[in-house]
């Protein structure tokens, strides 16, 4: 599939509807890293459903939080890390061809604790009240959510 870039930022690669072709993508050009932290790149959205890539260097994690109004599936590409489930359950080991299962509302999260990068795609159905994003205890990415989810 082609990738084109819109109005989200510079390494904004997300697909609409009349972007797909054959629908097949290439996960590696959507893995694009930062070293201040974790770099969200879109991947696809519509009114059904939504897919992102997070790309975490050693030591940087994508929060626990909650989404009230959906459920993720986050499934990592490369790497190793934790899967966090919030402030009252321990971390899970995670690494690549692993799935986390975040049903709508349960905390959820990923810190890259690998000596190597480490990429996962989330996937998220949609209910029509677009997005939202609950922190959940200290939060140690700075987000602004709106810009891959709209």
């Amino acid at each position: 599939m082609e990738v084109r870039r819109n109005d989200a930022g510079d390494d904004a690669r997300k697909a609409l509807p009349g972007d797909l072709g054959t629908g097949v993508v290439d996960a590696a050009d959507y893995q694009l890293f930062s070293p201040e932290q974790g770099k969200v790149v879109g991947v696809y959205n519509d009114q059904d459903i939504g897919l992102t890539m997070w790309n975490l260097e050693p030591g940087q994690e994508n929060s626990a939080h909650s989404h009230p109004d959906f459920g993720q599936i986050l499934i990592v590409m490369r790497g190793s890390g934790e899967a966090l489930r919030g402030e009252d359950l321990p971390p899970v080991p995670i690494k690549a061809s692993m799935f986390f299962i975040a049903p709508r509302g349960a905390p959820h999260g990923i810190r890259n604790t690998g000596t190597e990068r480490l990429s996962y795609v989330t996937a998220s159905n949609r209910t029509g009240t677009g997005y939202t994003r609950e922190p959940i205890g200290e939060q140690k990415v700075n987000l602004d959510s709106q810009q891959f989810h709209r």
